[in-house]
């Protein structure tokens, strides 16, 4: 299964410091693993929950205080994921259609280097 990100979520994870990138990175490889051997979503593992409404058809995990809104497309065997933000943003505009970029599991973000904690590192 692929993962694909949009242009949004790829923007606001280079502005997260590089130890909560990885947090989030190692989330989405875990439910990618899951749902490529089992074939199922860990809702309770990773605190998933499916949303209601406008939102019907995707799914939001909650990772501390970012929200992470995906979905699953079986007809390209991917995982979606639309947007990426913080609890109070993240349910304010659903960006359908937004430009995509294709991930490897195993690919890793790199903040920026004008990033304050990537000087540190």
């Amino acid at each position: 299964m692929e993962l694909v990100l949009s242009k949004a979520s790829v923007k606001f994870l280079e502005k997260l410091s590089p130890k909560e990138t990885e947090k989030l990175q190692e989330r989405l490889a875990v439910l990618l693993q899951s749902l490529e051997a089992e074939g199922i979503i860990p809702f309770n593992e990773l605190d998933i929950k499916s949303l209601k409404g406008e939102w019907k058809g995707f799914f939001r995990m909650r990772v501390g205080k970012v929200r992470v809104v995906f979905t699953i497309d079986l007809e390209v065997d991917a995982l979606q994921v639309y947007d990426i933000d913080f609890r109070g943003n993240i349910y304010k505009a659903l960006l359908l259609g937004s430009t995509a970029i294709r991930l490897s599991v195993t690919q890793k973000i790199t903040p920026p280097k004008s990033h304050p904690e990537a000087a540190h590192r």
